[in-house]
């Protein structure tokens, strides 16, 4: 079995690339050929492997070409990378190979998927966020504060000013959707790779109808750590960019009526809104990667409180992890792991009042206590694993891969 693998980035610089990488590494280990396409390095030491090969296209992350309107080209359509993918992948055996899209809109653009058609190879790609159908890529109405409510690349939804940065910006990212969607429909079968329960489901209307879905968790390697006394443990903890559609202020409103301490641990543009709504609210930068199992094991408990339909942020299967209780919307992915009520607290996205009671009861030690216990149980009875990861993933190759055949 041969998988050519697309990413945008060589290197880890954020959710995707990284997943694509490990996930490269852990197939390359469980026996299974990887090419990996890359256009903005560096290349990371995880792709050195004898199974692994590392094919570079000599590209740039969009807005650092020349010029505006010469991102704007890229960003549409990018020629060069066109050419690149369609004749590595010509290059591949036909039996037993297919191509595998982690990300194509920093460097490659819709492109990628159009090479990966004209291939005739089988086409799987992971949803690490919506640009498989949503310009803005998030489905979140940035103006409204609020998802978006417009059937995506409807009349409705083009003429809206959906998003965060100017109209302008909006209608470059609606021709990038329209070039999307025109390679979309040269795939046969695809198989959409979901990375939560709840991502499927909301994503999968939107999707095209011969499409195949499947879902694969993230993975999340941590060592097994005794469980955190969170009963001894004081404040909330919001971990993350301080971002509109992350709502980090609607949290800071809830601790602050509920009275229990809120540590905030990121960045973002929201930093000083926070602090003015709840001045009592502590505000750090990013902690070092190696150091967030420390930082999640201070908290009581950790709340995600997205107005945007988050498909899987690993955030949450961190602290639960560590036996710490989390509090989430129920429009996010990891709400499809949570009970509500029972190891963990599920609240509508957006409401200060629910969030400020699900954090005035995680104030009785006895609750926070069983409720991180259970958490932590059901966390380690089936751990987001790399093995569990590429297993999985090895799976949805087959059926893939059999279907074609």
């Amino acid at each position: 079995m041969r998988a050519v693998i697309i990413s945008d980035f060589g290197s880890v610089n954020g959710g995707a690339a990284k997943v694509a990488i490990e996930s490269a590494r852990g197939l390359a280990e469980a026996g299974v050929e990887i090419v990996f396409a890359c256009a903005i390095g560096p290349i990371s030491d995880r792709l050195n492997h004898p199974l692994i090969s590392v094919e570079q296209f000599a590209g740039e992350e969009i807005w650092q070409v020349g010029s505006r309107i010469a991102a704007v080209r890229q960003g549409i359509w990018n020629a060069p990378a066109h050419r690149f993918l369609t004749e590595l992948l010509a290059r591949q055996p036909r039996r037993d190979t297919l191509v595998h899209l982690h990300q194509w809109t920093k460097a490659f653009s819709p492109a990628a998927i159009a090479a990966a058609g004209k291939s005739g190879l089988p086409v799987a790609i992971t949803m690490h966020d919506y640009f498989s159908f949503c310009p803005v890529g998030g489905y979140f109405d940035f103006n409204a504060n609020r998802p978006c409510r417009k059937k995506p690349m409807s009349a409705g939804c083009i003429a809206r000013n959906c998003d965060r940065t100017s109209y302008v910006h909006k209608l470059v990212r609606v021709a990038r959707q329209w070039r999307s969607d025109m390679a979309m429909t040269d795939l046969a079968t695809p198989l959409f790779i979901h990375v939560s329960d709840f991502a499927r489901r909301f994503a999968e209307p939107f999707l095209p109808k011969q499409a195949r879905h499947a879902v694969v968790e993230n993975m999340m390697e941590a060592p097994k750590r005794a469980p955190v006394d969170v009963a001894a443990n004081r404040h909330a903890l919001f971990l993350g960019r301080f971002t509109q559609e992350k709502a980090g202020d609607v949290l800071a409103r809830a601790a602050a009526a509920s009275g229990m301490p809120v540590r905030f641990v990121g960045e973002g543009p929201l930093a000083g809104e926070i602090a003015q709504i709840n001045p009592q609210a502590e505000i750090r930068g990013w902690v070092p990667a190696e150091h967030v199992f420390d930082e999640i094991a201070q908290a009581r408990c950790l709340v995600l409180p997205s107005l945007w339909y988050e498909p899987g942020p690993l955030v949450i299967a961190e602290a639960r992890a560590l036996g710490v209780p989390v509090v989430l919307a129920r429009t996010t992915g990891p709400a499809s792991w949570v009970v509500d009520g029972e190891d963990g607290i599920l609240v509508e996205g957006g409401d200060v009042e629910g969030l400020s009671a699900a954090l005035g009861s995680l104030t009785d030690d006895a609750r926070a206590r069983a409720m991180g216990a259970l958490a932590y149980r059901r966390y380690w009875a089936d751990p987001l694993t790399t093995a569990r990861h590429v297993q999985r993933t090895v799976e949805s190759y087959r059926g893939l891969l059999g279907r074609e055949r």
